[in-house]
């Protein structure tokens, strides 16, 4: 009989962590999560300018942009251990202006918007920023270098934010990417798709305009980890609930984008809102929201996640 106790004790054993391995996300919140709720205040989300946190597949390392009083902005990093995060630090690649960090599911490679200059290809215009990438030898980032000028454009003299700006760059598959910017010509920020083949981006397509309304903005685009839905920002559709407000397309069953809708009450506000991702395993939606601050204009960043199963995604398409 103790033979037998101890037997049943190491199966449920064995069990409890097959589940929790398949659980991948089970060490962020150890409570139900079905309201917007700050994001580890006071390490992660802090009284500083925080946004675009994501995760490495196992969930278990971090990056975010925060930005502290004046100091241009950086990229930092936690990783998590066997009960709680690291105090966050920056990461060695962040050496000038960077921001929106986003890395491809083998965690070999991490894009980033930066306004470090394109080596050969100066900006003439008043602001500019690329998408930069690093990759991960031996442990270690190597040093970040842009992509080629297929994705990355520079402003010509006399031209302005937000004129050829990227530093969106999200995938859920290392293959497809999608960013945003705006080209000469076009009359807003819209979203873009490319291609990874062989080392080449192929030359980035407007999405339909289910997605891109010719006269509004459309940016910071992040794509669910089982590609089905593509999150955005935007601001002053006729939907919308005041401030910039998050979206989100669901690709049909042709393989084509629906109509956007507005995630509604349960994220967006009167405020300013925008998409940060998901947790790999989909549990989790990460976003962020302007706090007011009496100093700045727009408000202060903050990180807030809620369990995905909260924003009712396919209800939003009946």
């Amino acid at each position: 009989m103790k033979r037998t106790l101890i037997s049943c004790l190491a199966f449920l054993a064995l069990i409890s962590c097959k589940i929790k391995s398949i659980d991948s996300s089970s060490h962020i919140s150890e409570v139900p999560v079905l309201e917007p709720t700050e994001f580890m205040p006071g390490l992660i989300s802090t009284k500083n300018a925080e946004f675009d946190l994501i995760f490495t597949k196992d969930n278990k390392t971090l990056f975010f942009t925060r930005r502290i009083g004046e100091e241009k902005q950086k990229i930092y990093t936690s990783h998590y251990t066997s009960t709680s995060w690291s105090k966050p630090v920056i990461a060695s690649f962040s050496t000038d202006r960077d921001e929106y960090p986003n890395v491809t599911p083998d965690g070999n490679t991490l894009y980033f918007g930066s306004e470090r200059p394109i080596p050969g290809r100066p900006n003439k215009g008043n602001f500019d920023t690329n998408i930069w990438k690093t990759e991960r030898i031996n442990g270690s980032w190597n040093t970040p270098v842009p992509l080629d000028s297929i994705i990355n454009n520079v402003q010509a003299a006399g031209e302005e934010w937000p004129l050829h700006n990227e530093n969106h760059f999200n995938t859920a598959d290392g293959k497809t990417f999608y960013l945003c910017t705006m080209l000469r010509g076009e009359q807003g920020i819209d979203l873009y798709s490319t291609t990874l083949e062989n080392e080449v981006f192929s030359k980035p397509e407007k999405l339909p305009p289910t997605i891109n309304l010719e006269d509004k903005w459309e940016y910071a685009p992040k794509i669910s980890p089982d590609g089905q839905f593509l999150f955005f920002q935007s601001y002053a559709r006729e939907d919308g609930m005041g401030g910039d407000d998050i979206y989100v397309s669901k690709k049909g069953t042709n393989g084509q984008w629906t109509e956007a809708r507005n995630l509604g009450p349960v994220i967006n506000t009167s405020g300013n809102e925008t998409p940060f991702g998901m947790t790999s395993d989909g549990k989790y939606f990460f976003f962020g929201k302007a706090i007011a601050d009496p100093d700045i204009e727009d408000g202060t960043g903050r990180i807030f996640f809620i369990e995905t199963q909260a924003l009712s995604l396919n209800t939003l398409f009946e």
